[in-house]
């Protein structure tokens, strides 16, 4: 029916807050409406239908029901103002006093045959007003009817009524019916009220316990990134003395060829020695780069690059981790583009390759191999490692990615390493999975989903915010010498306007021009693929000088 569901939402719109309460609100708006509207119907029925005599006893209750009536619209009043609890309180006291009227007019007799008012008074007082009321309601209604069986004896007696007791006889048993309503309703009560405190201290236990697991979750973020950090830079640590035989080979590079050139007059000879020079430093400068990349702490920065590429650019670190007569195979040819934050990359290769050196000792062989498989519907880059150490049993092979598990003596090792490949992995949608048996070595598969270039440079359409001169030159000349579609602007002002007319249009906005001063490179990619990660890592490029960082 097309009015019971607004009448229905309109009783529940009650704006009342304790849990149990609401839910009766809805049930006690109607019973008072119902009653507002029955009543005059009664008395209309009574009055003009069946004409019925007016006795002095009807003028009482035709008073008290005017009283019930008033009172009734106060208490919809109250509840639509969210006072359900004052309401209630109002309609029993208005219903005592109608029951104190009746029975000490009219007698206990007459009003045997109604007793709506009483049970109605006993229902509203228990659900709502609680045990206490509910026990003293019942009390009061017995002694009216207690009184209302001496009314009617006083008038029986007048009346020289052969049995004037008869009808204050009914009080006892009356009283008996009366309690045991009573007790069933304060039992009911007492197992909701009971029920909901419990739920609501489940609740609040886990409440806090949900608290103190984030803080724990938290914590062990904090620890783990501390780890991480820790790893790197020991790792750092590891390879400074190899980093630094090659910085020297390329300073030697610089320094031979800058000799050179005072003894040579030929130009293409010193466009050779310019090479050769120039050369030398974007090595060096690669080479610091993949240092600084072990060493930097922060959030993830996840980029597009090639697997394949990442292993040959980390072969040397790779080589140097190992003892020289341990020979090191690397089986990468065909592209492999993955994506992950680059560093994590170079750690997890260097994690793992660290546990097979110690597993290996002084000879051995440590063989990388990349290649592709399909993991249900999902082609990815798979990275095996494979050691000819001593293998692991079954009962270590099931612990290796446990947190804080480790076969090393103490202080050797944190048992953090592979547990934290994985998850890196498995952050990127990846995994790690690894194959051992005793005396036949360990194979440990890094695989990641494959990410497919699906579009050419010269779509991304980029928007530069730069208030230096230069550095927003420099971007917009790198980007657009790929063939990106470049928008530059001085400020966050400007930007805001242009914005209006083309966000939807953009693939990149990179800004440095921030309210909050920070002086990095602010990287946002609405729609990130291997085409927009490349753009994004060329004004990198072009935007890095020493102590402005950048951030995506």
């Amino acid at each position: 029916m097309p009015v019971v569901r607004p009448a229905i939402a309109w009783l529940k719109a009650a704006p009342v807050t304790d849990p149990i309460d609401a839910r009766h609100a809805p049930a006690i708006q109607f019973l008072l409406l119902f009653m507002m509207v029955t009543l005059p119907l009664n008395w209309a029925y009574h009055l003009f239908l069946v004409r019925t005599p007016v006795r002095p006893d009807m003028v009482v209750d035709l008073g008290v029901d005017v009283m019930v009536w008033t009172t009734a619209l106060l208490c919809v009043r109250l509840i639509r103002q969210g006072r359900l609890r004052r309401a209630v309180q109002w309609f029993v006291t208005a219903m005592l006093v109608a029951l104190a009227i009746m029975y000490l007019s009219i007698g206990l007799t007459r009003q045997m045959l109604d007793q709506t008012y009483p049970v109605l008074t006993i229902v509203l007082g228990g659900l709502i007003l609680g045990r206490r009321s509910l026990w003293t309601i019942y009390a009061l209604i017995v002694l009216m009817m207690w009184g209302g069986g001496i009314v009617d004896v006083v008038h029986l007696t007048a009346r020289n009524y052969p049995r004037p007791w008869l009808g204050a006889a009914n009080a006892p048993s009356m009283s008996m019916s009366y309690f045991v309503i009573t007790l069933v309703l304060d039992r009911c009560v007492w197992a909701m009220r009971a029920a909901l405190e419990e739920a609501r201290k489940s609740g609040a236990e886990l409440l806090s316990a949900n608290a103190a697991l984030r803080a724990e979750m938290q914590a062990r973020e904090r620890a783990q990134e501390m780890t991480l950090y820790a790893h790197r830079m020991e790792t750092v640590g590891r390879l400074s003395g190899g980093i630094a035989h090659d910085v020297n080979h390329l300073v030697a590079i610089v320094e031979g060829a800058a000799e050179r050139s005072h003894a040579v007059d030929e130009p293409r000879e010193l466009r050779a020695l310019i090479r050769d020079i120039g050369s030398a430093a974007t090595r060096a400068r690669e080479l610091v780069r993949r240092l600084t990349a072990f060493a930097r702490r922060g959030g993830d920065m996840p980029e597009s690059f090639d697997a394949t590429q990442a292993i040959d650019d980390i072969r040397p670190v790779l080589r140097q981790i190992f003892p020289a007569a341990v020979t090191l195979d690397v089986d990468a040819s065909a592209a492999s583009m993955v994506w992950m934050d680059r560093s994590h990359f170079d750690l997890a290769l260097i994690n793992v390759a660290t546990n097979a050196r110690d597993a290996m000792g002084a000879s051995g062989r440590f063989v990388v191999h990349v290649g592709h498989r399909r993991r249900g519907d999902i082609m990815g880059v798979s990275v095996t490692l494979t050691d000819s150490g001593p293998g692991m049993t079954e009962a270590i092979l099931r612990r290796a990615c446990e947190p804080f598990f480790t076969t090393k003596a103490p202080g050797k090792g944190t048992g953090l390493g592979l547990a934290m490949v994985k998850d890196m992995l498995v952050r990127n949608g990846g995994d790690l999975a690894i194959r051992s048996a005793p005396g036949a070595g360990t194979t440990v598969e890094l695989w990641l989903p494959e990410r497919v270039e699906d579009r050419p440079l010269a779509t991304v359409r980029v928007m530069v915010v730069e208030s230096d001169d230069a550095r927003r030159d420099a971007m917009s000349t790198a980007l657009e010498d790929m063939g990106c579609i470049v928008v530059a602007v001085a400020g966050t002002g400007e930007a805001s306007t242009i914005l209006e007319h083309i966000a939807d249009d953009l693939d990149l906005i990179l800004a440095s021009d921030t309210p909050e001063g920070t002086g990095h490179l602010v990287v946002i990619a609405p729609r990130r693929d291997v085409a927009a990660d490349a753009a994004a890592r060329m004004a990198i490029n072009a935007f890095r000088s020493p102590g402005r960082p950048a951030a995506a």
